[in-house]
């Protein structure tokens, strides 16, 4: 499979598109505005010792301290060899046994720690911790407080498995660290493995070297920029050429694989086309998708993806597709298709935490486990770790997503001042209802006052003197008031304000 990386750069915000025969695989998006610390290392003072929880507060210099749950320790270990997951982290391969030590035994408030950002901060939530540090490189992932030699079960080659266990023996790295070899290293040679591996041990000498010089909070080692880091991950495939329309990023992307993967610096190109490069690929069209919350399917089906704070709900639906066979059939093909499209969506949209998905209802268990296999094949395109449930009783799938980051829905928008997360705002002849309801409060709570005015965002004030004149002015009748109506420009959309006049001067109702 062919794959190119199209990078789109603007000193505001760096967007990358990994093209798979021509098709969007992965999207990712970073602006400067906020900074990932995902992947950093910090020298943390311990602030707060949540007995309860197991777990730790701990200041690293963000906005918010980091939680550091008892999961999250790391612990002593001998060397060990054991199949590993591609790409693997401690906090990806841990293990079921748990140390039976409590968190007050491990830590005391104000002491120092190192720690690594495992997910960013999220919402109100500040930044997940672990002890358990790991360094990525091309080939070998290196685990500095853990002595052990994992192997990607991604490798499943007997012969390669045992050269590159052979192999790490004999660079023996478990005097220093231990050593996760990544699925990239198949057939990489020794030479190759033995450059790697001094690179990530230099990295980690330098983190403690600014450990020993720093006080906490301080930042000891932080992780290759979003560009970088995609382009360093991507690397792991095979990959035809990287575009970027920067000259600045050109630079320091040759520079970073001068060191770091030299035979792919012919890869590399410089777009100096006058057109936009996302517009030269189609690609402009393909992000703004995935902000829509409404996807079709080629069969005339449709997904609607709704995100909330603590999940995700995909509801799937037939749409247009009806079909030429039997119902059951028609409801298999829709279902098969929206089960791609699914993995798809979670994985571009990165989408995560707990997630349900509402399928077409099939009452054969035949059918269901179609489905199932068909989204599960397609999760396993996704570098986040998932976890798929069976069908329930309900004909649901729910499954969790490992969520590192905000979604890019988070990341380009924020909460509609109106709507207030709803996604609908009240009609006209409610808000005319409410500014009724208010006055006749205003009259109750004011009884000498004899002038009132409302305020209101222009369409507003044009509905209330059209259309809800009428019934204000009977209620001023019965009360024996006046009511008097303003446009106020500098209302946002459908606000308003509601004033009782008097000779002391004025009042909000």
């Amino acid at each position: 499979m062919s794959k190119e990386i199209i990078i789109n750069c603007h000193p505001n915000e760096n967007r990358v598109a990994v093209l798979a025969d021509g098709k969007v695989e992965q999207f990712y998006l970073q602006r400067d505005e906020k900074q990932s610390p995902l992947g950093n290392i910090y020298k943390g003072r311990v602030s707060t010792i949540l007995r309860g929880l197991g777990a730790a507060f701990v200041s690293i210099g963000l906005d918010k301290d980091g939680f550091l749950p008892l999961s999250e320790m790391a612990r002593s270990s001998s060397i060990w060899e054991d199949d590993i997951e591609d790409d693997a982290t401690p906090q990806n391969n841990r293990r079921s046994k748990r140390s039976s030590q409590t968190i007050e035994q491990l830590l005391q408030k104000g002491q120092e720690i190192i720690v690594q950002v495992v997910k960013e901060p999220i919402g109100s939530k500040g930044a997940r911790l672990t002890t358990q540090i790991s360094l990525p490189g091309r080939y070998l992932v290196l685990t500095p407080l853990e002595r052990r030699i994992g192997v990607s079960r991604k490798i499943s080659n007997r012969e390669q498995r045992s050269r590159l266990r052979k192999i790490m023996m004999e660079l023996d790295p478990s005097k220093e660290a231990g050593v996760i070899v990544r699925t990239a290293a198949a057939a990489a040679t020794k030479k190759s493995l033995k450059k790697d591996l001094t690179y990530l041990l230099n990295t980690w000498k330098s983190a403690r070297k600014q450990d020993r010089r720093s006080k906490a909070p301080a930042l000891l080692h932080e992780e290759l920029g979003m560009v970088l880091r995609v382009i360093r991950d991507s690397l792991l495939t095979d990959i035809k050429e990287i575009i970027v329309d920067s000259k600045p990023e050109y630079k320091k992307i040759n520079r970073f694989l001068t060191s770091f993967s030299p035979q792919s610096q012919s890869k590399l190109v410089y777009y100096r086309g006058r057109k936009p490069l996302f517009d030269k690929y189609n690609l402009e069209k393909e992000v703004a998708k995935l902000f829509n919350p409404k996807i079709w399917l080629k069969c005339g089906g449709y997904l609607i993806i709704n995100q909330t704070e603590a999940l995700v709900a995909i509801d799937v639906n037939t749409g247009k597709h009806k079909g030429k066979g039997r119902q059951e059939e028609t409801v298999l093909r829709a279902n098969m298709e929206a089960a791609e499209e699914v993995a798809t969506q979670l994985r571009l949209r990165n989408l995560g935490g707990i997630v349900v998905v509402d399928f077409i209802d099939m009452s054969s268990r035949r059918y269901q486990k179609q489905v199932m296999s068909i989204l599960v094949k397609g999760l396993k395109k996704d570098k986040a770790r998932t976890r798929v449930l069976p069908f329930s009783e309900f004909g649901l799938i729910q499954l969790t997503r490992q969520r590192e980051e905000e979604s890019f829905l988070k990341k380009v928008y924020e909460t509609c001042p109106y709507c207030r997360s709803l996604g609908v705002v009240k009609s006209l002849f409610s808000l005319g209802l409410e500014i009724e309801r208010k006055l006749r409060s205003g009259a109750y709570e004011y009884p000498k006052v004899k002038r009132f005015r409302i305020e209101a965002a222009p369409e507003l004030a044009r509905y209330l003197l059209e259309e809800g004149w009428g019934q204000l002015r009977r209620f001023a009748r019965r009360r024996g008031i006046r009511i008097s109506i303003i446009d106020n420009t500098e209302l946002g959309f459908q606000e308003y304000r509601v004033w009782a006049l008097s000779s002391n001067g004025q009042e909000m109702v």
